[in-house]
Protein backbone atom coordinates (compact mmCIF):
# COMPACT_ATOMS: atom_id res chain seq x y z
CA UNK A 1 0.00 0.00 0.00
CA UNK A 2 1.69 3.08 -1.26
CA UNK A 3 1.44 6.13 -2.54
CA UNK A 4 3.19 9.38 -4.36
CA UNK A 5 3.10 10.13 -7.83
CA UNK A 6 5.93 11.69 -9.25
CA UNK A 7 7.02 15.66 -9.15
CA UNK A 8 7.43 18.54 -12.12
CA UNK A 9 9.31 17.44 -15.08
CA UNK A 10 12.21 20.36 -14.58
CA UNK A 11 12.72 19.68 -10.75
CA UNK A 12 15.93 20.06 -9.93
CA UNK A 13 18.20 16.78 -9.76
CA UNK A 14 18.83 15.50 -5.77
CA UNK A 15 22.38 15.40 -4.91
CA UNK A 16 24.10 12.17 -4.55
CA UNK A 17 23.85 11.62 -0.85
CA UNK A 18 25.76 8.84 1.60
CA UNK A 19 23.05 6.21 1.68
CA UNK A 20 20.01 6.84 4.38
CA UNK A 21 17.15 4.49 5.01
CA UNK A 22 14.02 5.39 2.75
CA UNK A 23 16.68 7.82 0.81
CA UNK A 24 17.50 7.72 -2.75
CA UNK A 25 18.35 9.90 -5.65
CA UNK A 26 14.79 11.06 -6.48
CA UNK A 27 12.84 9.80 -3.38
CA UNK A 28 11.84 10.04 0.09
CA UNK A 29 9.62 6.90 1.51
CA UNK A 30 7.90 7.23 4.81
CA UNK A 31 5.49 5.04 6.56
CA UNK A 32 2.24 5.87 7.82
CA UNK A 33 0.66 4.22 10.83
CA UNK A 34 -3.18 4.62 11.22
CA UNK A 35 -5.94 3.24 13.05
CA UNK A 36 -8.00 2.62 9.74
CA UNK A 37 -10.22 -0.07 11.28
CA UNK A 38 -11.47 -1.17 14.76
CA UNK A 39 -12.68 0.70 17.61
CA UNK A 40 -10.72 3.99 17.17
CA UNK A 41 -11.30 4.02 13.05
CA UNK A 42 -13.90 6.62 12.99
CA UNK A 43 -11.24 9.33 15.08
CA UNK A 44 -9.05 9.36 11.72
CA UNK A 45 -11.80 9.48 9.33
CA UNK A 46 -10.36 11.35 6.31
CA UNK A 47 -6.72 11.01 7.59
CA UNK A 48 -5.31 9.83 4.68
CA UNK A 49 -6.76 12.26 2.15
CA UNK A 50 -5.04 15.12 4.41
CA UNK A 51 -2.00 13.73 4.42
CA UNK A 52 -2.37 12.55 0.29
CA UNK A 53 -3.41 16.09 -0.34
CA UNK A 54 -0.64 17.79 0.97
CA UNK A 55 2.06 15.65 0.14
CA UNK A 56 0.99 15.26 -3.36
CA UNK A 57 1.08 19.28 -3.58
CA UNK A 58 4.47 19.39 -2.61
CA UNK A 59 5.50 16.62 -5.21
CA UNK A 60 3.67 18.93 -7.79
CA UNK A 61 6.29 21.85 -6.42
CA UNK A 62 9.26 19.41 -7.63
CA UNK A 63 9.50 17.51 -4.05
CA UNK A 64 12.02 18.50 -0.99
CA UNK A 65 15.44 19.37 -2.42
CA UNK A 66 14.44 17.43 -5.60
CA UNK A 67 13.12 14.01 -3.95
CA UNK A 68 9.23 13.39 -4.30
CA UNK A 69 7.73 12.47 -1.27
CA UNK A 70 5.89 8.56 -1.27
CA UNK A 71 5.07 6.47 1.46
CA UNK A 72 3.47 2.79 2.49
CA UNK A 73 0.60 2.76 5.19
CA UNK A 74 -0.59 -0.02 7.08
CA UNK A 75 -3.75 -0.42 9.69
CA UNK A 76 -2.91 -0.95 12.93
CA UNK A 77 -6.81 -2.17 13.83
CA UNK A 78 -7.23 0.07 16.78
CA UNK A 79 -4.84 -2.31 18.44
CA UNK A 80 -1.51 -1.22 20.34
CA UNK A 81 -0.34 -4.80 19.25
CA UNK A 82 -0.63 -4.71 16.04
CA UNK A 83 0.26 -0.75 15.97
CA UNK A 84 4.29 -2.82 17.08
CA UNK A 85 3.44 -5.14 13.87
CA UNK A 86 3.29 -2.82 11.29
CA UNK A 87 5.95 -0.70 12.76
CA UNK A 88 8.15 -3.00 12.78
CA UNK A 89 7.41 -3.98 9.01
CA UNK A 90 7.77 -0.31 7.62
CA UNK A 91 11.05 -0.03 9.43
CA UNK A 92 12.58 -3.88 8.78
CA UNK A 93 11.24 -4.35 5.71
CA UNK A 94 9.59 -1.40 3.91
CA UNK A 95 12.91 1.08 4.62
CA UNK A 96 10.96 3.67 5.68
CA UNK A 97 12.83 6.92 6.47
CA UNK A 98 10.54 8.52 8.99
CA UNK A 99 7.05 7.87 9.97
CA UNK A 100 3.51 9.68 10.13
CA UNK A 101 0.90 8.44 12.72
CA UNK A 102 -3.12 8.64 12.43
CA UNK A 103 -3.31 6.41 15.56
CA UNK A 104 -4.26 6.49 18.59
CA UNK A 105 -2.48 3.69 19.65
CA UNK A 106 1.30 4.60 19.06
CA UNK A 107 2.09 3.83 22.68
CA UNK A 108 2.24 0.32 20.81
CA UNK A 109 4.78 1.01 18.91
CA UNK A 110 6.80 3.63 20.95
CA UNK A 111 9.68 2.13 22.92
CA UNK A 112 10.37 -0.14 19.27
CA UNK A 113 10.77 3.05 17.54
CA UNK A 114 12.42 5.30 19.67
CA UNK A 115 14.97 2.58 20.15
CA UNK A 116 15.96 3.01 16.57
CA UNK A 117 15.31 6.50 16.93
CA UNK A 118 13.24 6.65 13.72
CA UNK A 119 10.89 10.32 13.60
CA UNK A 120 7.58 9.99 13.50
CA UNK A 121 5.45 12.94 13.30
CA UNK A 122 1.39 12.19 14.27
CA UNK A 123 -1.97 13.21 16.05
CA UNK A 124 -0.76 13.23 20.02
CA UNK A 125 -3.75 11.86 21.86
CA UNK A 126 -1.80 10.04 24.36
CA UNK A 127 0.75 10.34 26.48
CA UNK A 128 3.76 8.45 24.98
CA UNK A 129 4.08 11.59 22.48
CA UNK A 130 5.23 13.69 26.21
CA UNK A 131 7.71 11.01 26.59
CA UNK A 132 9.85 10.15 23.68
CA UNK A 133 12.19 12.62 21.87
CA UNK A 134 11.51 11.22 18.45
CA UNK A 135 7.73 11.65 18.66
CA UNK A 136 6.78 14.98 17.11
CA UNK A 137 3.62 16.56 17.13
CA UNK A 138 2.20 20.78 17.13
CA UNK A 139 -0.58 20.09 19.47
CA UNK A 140 -0.86 17.66 22.45
CA UNK A 141 -4.34 16.70 23.57
CA UNK A 142 -2.54 14.74 26.73
CA UNK A 143 0.14 16.71 27.87
CA UNK A 144 2.00 15.75 30.90
CA UNK A 145 3.16 19.35 33.02
CA UNK A 146 1.24 22.25 31.10
CA UNK A 147 -2.16 22.18 30.31
CA UNK A 148 -4.59 25.71 30.02
CA UNK A 149 -7.93 26.62 31.28
CA UNK A 150 -9.14 27.56 28.08
CA UNK A 151 -12.30 24.78 28.23
CA UNK A 152 -12.78 25.87 31.91
CA UNK A 153 -13.43 29.37 30.41
CA UNK A 154 -15.81 28.69 28.16
CA UNK A 155 -17.67 26.65 30.34
CA UNK A 156 -17.88 29.29 33.39
CA UNK A 157 -19.35 31.91 29.72
CA UNK A 158 -21.87 29.59 29.58
CA UNK A 159 -22.90 29.16 32.82
CA UNK A 160 -21.82 25.52 33.90
CA UNK A 161 -21.72 24.75 37.55
CA UNK A 162 -22.28 21.30 37.40
CA UNK A 163 -21.13 18.68 34.79
CA UNK A 164 -20.67 15.18 33.45
CA UNK A 165 -17.56 13.96 31.81
CA UNK A 166 -18.24 11.24 29.60
CA UNK A 167 -15.02 8.65 27.80
CA UNK A 168 -14.98 4.47 26.68
CA UNK A 169 -12.70 2.35 28.36
CA UNK A 170 -12.22 1.05 24.64
CA UNK A 171 -9.67 3.97 24.22
CA UNK A 172 -6.72 5.19 26.57
CA UNK A 173 -6.54 8.20 24.74
CA UNK A 174 -10.64 8.79 25.88
CA UNK A 175 -9.74 7.76 29.38
CA UNK A 176 -6.65 10.06 29.78
CA UNK A 177 -8.60 13.31 28.14
CA UNK A 178 -11.34 12.45 30.77
CA UNK A 179 -9.10 12.85 33.22
CA UNK A 180 -7.58 16.15 31.89
CA UNK A 181 -11.14 17.54 30.83
CA UNK A 182 -12.15 16.85 34.57
CA UNK A 183 -8.76 18.35 35.87
CA UNK A 184 -9.79 21.53 33.97
CA UNK A 185 -13.24 21.79 35.05
CA UNK A 186 -12.00 21.31 38.56
CA UNK A 187 -9.30 24.11 38.80
CA UNK A 188 -12.28 26.74 37.77
CA UNK A 189 -14.65 25.27 40.58
CA UNK A 190 -17.18 23.83 38.50
CA UNK A 191 -18.80 20.28 40.09
CA UNK A 192 -17.87 17.02 38.36
CA UNK A 193 -21.38 15.11 39.02
CA UNK A 194 -20.40 11.80 37.42
CA UNK A 195 -17.98 10.22 34.71
CA UNK A 196 -19.65 8.02 33.08
CA UNK A 197 -18.32 5.08 30.31
CA UNK A 198 -19.80 4.84 26.71
CA UNK A 199 -19.52 1.43 25.62
CA UNK A 200 -21.81 1.38 22.56
CA UNK A 201 -22.15 -2.43 22.74
CA UNK A 202 -22.75 -2.28 27.26
CA UNK A 203 -25.71 0.64 27.20
CA UNK A 204 -27.32 2.52 24.23
CA UNK A 205 -26.77 6.06 23.68
CA UNK A 206 -30.09 6.42 25.17
CA UNK A 207 -29.80 4.53 27.92
CA UNK A 208 -26.73 6.94 29.05
CA UNK A 209 -28.81 9.85 27.88
CA UNK A 210 -31.23 9.16 30.75
CA UNK A 211 -28.75 8.46 33.09
CA UNK A 212 -26.84 11.57 32.32
CA UNK A 213 -30.45 13.74 32.76
CA UNK A 214 -30.81 12.27 36.20
CA UNK A 215 -27.73 13.80 37.35
CA UNK A 216 -29.05 17.35 36.78
CA UNK A 217 -25.73 18.11 35.15
CA UNK A 218 -26.15 21.07 32.56
CA UNK A 219 -22.82 20.25 31.36
CA UNK A 220 -21.93 17.44 29.25
CA UNK A 221 -18.05 16.87 28.14
CA UNK A 222 -17.74 14.18 25.88
CA UNK A 223 -13.90 12.87 25.86
CA UNK A 224 -15.27 11.08 22.81
CA UNK A 225 -14.90 10.38 18.55
CA UNK A 226 -17.38 12.46 17.01
CA UNK A 227 -19.92 9.77 16.29
CA UNK A 228 -20.15 8.76 19.70
CA UNK A 229 -20.47 12.24 21.17
CA UNK A 230 -23.04 12.75 18.59
CA UNK A 231 -25.16 9.86 19.87
CA UNK A 232 -24.59 10.52 23.48
CA UNK A 233 -25.75 14.46 23.92
CA UNK A 234 -28.35 13.38 21.27
CA UNK A 235 -29.53 11.25 23.99
CA UNK A 236 -29.66 13.13 26.97
CA UNK A 237 -30.89 15.69 25.19
CA UNK A 238 -33.60 13.36 24.07
CA UNK A 239 -34.29 12.66 27.76
CA UNK A 240 -34.46 16.30 28.95
CA UNK A 241 -31.18 16.95 30.32
CA UNK A 242 -31.24 21.05 31.37
CA UNK A 243 -27.32 21.48 29.25
CA UNK A 244 -26.28 24.96 29.10
CA UNK A 245 -23.67 23.49 27.10
CA UNK A 246 -22.76 19.85 25.53
CA UNK A 247 -18.72 19.60 24.43
CA UNK A 248 -17.25 17.32 21.92
CA UNK A 249 -13.61 17.06 21.98
CA UNK A 250 -14.02 15.73 18.55
CA UNK A 251 -16.36 16.26 15.68
CA UNK A 252 -16.01 19.61 13.91
CA UNK A 253 -16.56 19.42 10.33
CA UNK A 254 -19.59 18.67 7.45
CA UNK A 255 -18.98 14.92 7.00
CA UNK A 256 -19.70 14.68 10.93
CA UNK A 257 -23.30 16.93 10.29
CA UNK A 258 -24.32 15.32 6.91
CA UNK A 259 -24.55 11.86 9.03
CA UNK A 260 -26.15 13.92 12.13
CA UNK A 261 -27.67 17.16 11.18
CA UNK A 262 -30.54 18.31 13.87
CA UNK A 263 -30.16 15.70 16.09
CA UNK A 264 -26.44 17.41 17.49
CA UNK A 265 -28.11 20.97 17.01
CA UNK A 266 -26.82 23.07 19.81
CA UNK A 267 -23.49 20.93 20.23
CA UNK A 268 -20.29 22.95 20.80
CA UNK A 269 -16.69 21.58 19.40
CA UNK A 270 -13.77 23.04 19.93
CA UNK A 271 -10.37 22.85 17.64
CA UNK A 272 -7.16 24.56 18.02
CA UNK A 273 -6.88 25.52 14.17
CA UNK A 274 -9.14 28.06 12.14
CA UNK A 275 -12.47 26.71 11.51
CA UNK A 276 -13.50 27.00 7.74
CA UNK A 277 -16.22 29.61 8.09
CA UNK A 278 -13.06 32.07 8.60
CA UNK A 279 -12.45 31.36 4.17
CA UNK A 280 -8.82 32.40 4.58
CA UNK A 281 -6.50 31.81 1.75
CA UNK A 282 -4.56 28.74 3.55
CA UNK A 283 -7.80 27.23 3.97
CA UNK A 284 -8.84 27.78 0.21
CA UNK A 285 -5.43 26.25 -0.98
CA UNK A 286 -5.80 23.58 1.50
CA UNK A 287 -9.66 22.92 -0.10
CA UNK A 288 -7.87 22.91 -3.60
CA UNK A 289 -5.68 20.64 -2.59
CA UNK A 290 -8.05 18.28 -1.44
CA UNK A 291 -10.28 18.59 -4.38
CA UNK A 292 -6.83 17.60 -6.96
CA UNK A 293 -5.27 14.98 -4.64
CA UNK A 294 -8.11 13.45 -2.41
CA UNK A 295 -11.47 14.33 -4.06
CA UNK A 296 -12.80 10.74 -2.22
CA UNK A 297 -13.12 13.25 0.66
CA UNK A 298 -16.39 15.11 0.38
CA UNK A 299 -16.61 17.41 2.34
CA UNK A 300 -13.25 18.32 2.75
CA UNK A 301 -13.26 20.01 6.36
CA UNK A 302 -13.22 16.87 8.76
CA UNK A 303 -10.90 16.84 11.78
CA UNK A 304 -8.79 14.25 10.85
CA UNK A 305 -7.79 15.61 7.66
CA UNK A 306 -7.02 18.87 8.75
CA UNK A 307 -5.13 18.04 11.32
CA UNK A 308 -3.24 15.20 9.25
CA UNK A 309 -2.82 17.96 6.44
CA UNK A 310 -0.96 20.00 9.43
CA UNK A 311 1.20 17.11 11.10
CA UNK A 312 2.15 16.34 7.27
CA UNK A 313 3.23 19.94 6.41
CA UNK A 314 5.09 19.68 9.92
CA UNK A 315 7.23 16.71 8.37
CA UNK A 316 7.53 18.14 5.11
CA UNK A 317 9.11 21.59 6.81
CA UNK A 318 11.33 19.24 8.59
CA UNK A 319 12.87 17.31 5.51
CA UNK A 320 13.57 20.64 3.89
CA UNK A 321 15.22 21.71 6.89
CA UNK A 322 17.24 18.73 7.55
CA UNK A 323 18.88 19.79 3.73
CA UNK A 324 19.90 17.56 0.97
CA UNK A 325 21.57 15.09 2.62
CA UNK A 326 18.85 14.21 5.33
CA UNK A 327 19.63 11.97 8.15
CA UNK A 328 17.11 10.59 10.97
CA UNK A 329 19.24 12.37 13.57
CA UNK A 330 19.31 15.67 11.59
CA UNK A 331 15.71 15.39 10.32
CA UNK A 332 14.12 14.77 14.35
CA UNK A 333 16.55 17.92 14.95
CA UNK A 334 15.66 20.00 12.53
CA UNK A 335 11.77 19.65 13.86
CA UNK A 336 13.06 20.16 17.62
CA UNK A 337 14.04 23.92 16.16
CA UNK A 338 11.21 25.04 14.69
CA UNK A 339 10.06 28.21 16.57
CA UNK A 340 7.26 29.52 14.45
CA UNK A 341 5.11 26.52 12.92
CA UNK A 342 1.94 27.75 11.23
CA UNK A 343 0.61 24.62 9.96
CA UNK A 344 0.75 25.72 5.94
CA UNK A 345 -1.00 28.61 7.84
CA UNK A 346 -4.16 27.13 9.09
CA UNK A 347 -3.00 27.09 12.92
CA UNK A 348 -4.32 30.99 14.03
CA UNK A 349 -0.44 31.77 15.45
CA UNK A 350 2.61 29.84 15.34
CA UNK A 351 3.87 27.34 17.50
CA UNK A 352 7.31 27.11 19.10
CA UNK A 353 8.47 23.42 18.98
CA UNK A 354 11.57 24.03 21.01
CA UNK A 355 9.53 24.53 24.02
CA UNK A 356 8.28 20.97 24.58
CA UNK A 357 7.35 17.68 22.96
CA UNK A 358 3.84 18.94 21.77
CA UNK A 359 1.88 21.40 23.50
CA UNK A 360 -1.26 21.37 24.51
CA UNK A 361 -3.43 24.11 22.41
CA UNK A 362 -3.41 27.65 25.02
CA UNK A 363 -6.00 28.89 22.21
CA UNK A 364 -8.94 27.45 21.16
CA UNK A 365 -12.31 28.45 19.08
CA UNK A 366 -15.18 27.01 19.77
CA UNK A 367 -17.74 26.82 17.37
CA UNK A 368 -21.74 25.61 17.62
CA UNK A 369 -24.08 23.29 15.50
CA UNK A 370 -26.66 25.70 14.04
CA UNK A 371 -30.38 24.74 15.19
CA UNK A 372 -30.90 23.25 11.55
CA UNK A 373 -27.74 21.33 11.80
CA UNK A 374 -26.07 22.36 8.61
CA UNK A 375 -23.64 24.57 9.62
CA UNK A 376 -21.55 25.92 12.80
CA UNK A 377 -22.03 29.04 13.83
CA UNK A 378 -18.69 30.52 15.17
CA UNK A 379 -17.44 32.12 18.69
CA UNK A 380 -14.57 34.49 19.38
CA UNK A 381 -11.23 32.49 20.59
CA UNK A 382 -10.51 32.01 23.74
CA UNK A 383 -7.23 32.08 25.01
CA UNK A 384 -6.30 30.49 28.55
CA UNK A 385 -4.07 30.84 31.77
CA UNK A 386 -1.69 27.83 32.45
CA UNK A 387 -2.27 25.12 35.01
CA UNK A 388 1.10 23.82 35.81
CA UNK A 389 1.74 20.63 37.42
CA UNK A 390 1.26 17.12 36.49
CA UNK A 391 -1.98 16.42 34.20
CA UNK A 392 -3.36 13.74 36.18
Amino acid sequence: MSSGCSGAADAPAAPDCASAPGITGDTVRLGLLMSDSGTAASQVIGARSGIDARIESENDRGGVHGRRIVYDWRDDGSNPAANLIAAQDLVERGGIFGLLSASVVATGSADYLHEREIPIAGLATEPAWSSYDNMVSYLNRVPTAVVYDTLAQFARSKGVQRAVIVKTSMSAASEVGAQRIERILRHAGIEIVAAVDYTPNGITAATLGRQIAQTGADGLFGALAGDQFAEVYNGAVAAGAPLRAGVGTNGYGHELLSRYGAKIAGAYFYLAYQPFEADTPAQREYQAALARHAPELHPPDAQAAVESYIVTDLLIRGLDAAGPCPTRAGLLAALRSITDFDGAGLLPGPVDLTKGFGQSASCLTFVQVNQAGTGFDVEQPRCGQPISGPAA
